[in-house]
């Protein structure tokens, strides 16, 4: 029996109307209406969909920074309300919006996640190896981030997603 990596069920986000002293009032939007999917191991799934879409809040719901007004969201099984902090140790994300700092080399910038995912220095090292020539950044190792292109820069993004090995990666 093969386990879903994640699992999501009736998902739904509703930001509440607001009142403006100046300026019109908002009305209550629902930006996520009632989704369900699920994704299993060695899987891709996309979200697509114009501007206001909801993938943004969808992406932040999984990430546990927002929180849905109902549904339910489940890594391996597990939900992700009672078992946040465990699961989130599996999940790797990486984001265009994400920004590294510049003035710090590439590998700096990945020892200092690997140190933040509490990686062993040993294990940090070999991780950060290993993600380097898989996205073809070994030569730009010791560069500061702040004069990479943009393609280059993605791909640390991407390592840095990919740094602790984990069992879902959020892109």
């Amino acid at each position: 029996v093969m386990v879903a990596v994640l699992r999501v069920e009736n998902l739904k986000k509703t930001f509440p109307s607001v009142r403006r002293f100046f300026g019109p009032n908002r009305a209550a939007h629902t930006a996520v209406d009632d989704i369900s999917f699920t994704v299993a191991e060695a899987e891709i799934l996309g979200l697509l969909g114009p501007n206001g879409a909801g993938k943004t809040t969808t992406v932040q719901m999984l990430l546990s920074t927002m929180q849905p007004t109902s549904g339910n969201i489940f890594y391996f099984d597990q939900d992700f309300t009672t078992h946040r902090s465990e699961i989130l140790g599996s999940v790797g994300f990486a984001s265009t919006y994400a920004k590294l700092p510049e003035r710090l080399t590439v590998r700096s910038n990945l020892r200092m996640y690997g140190r933040l995912y509490g990686l062993s220095s040993r294990h940090i090292e070999q991780r950060i190896d290993h993600c380097l020539t898989f996205f073809g950044m070994q030569q730009r190792a010791d560069t500061e981030v702040g004069v990479l292109s943009a393609g280059e820069t993605t791909r640390v993004v991407l390592a840095k997603a990919f740094l602790a090995n984990p069992k879902i990666v959020i892109l």
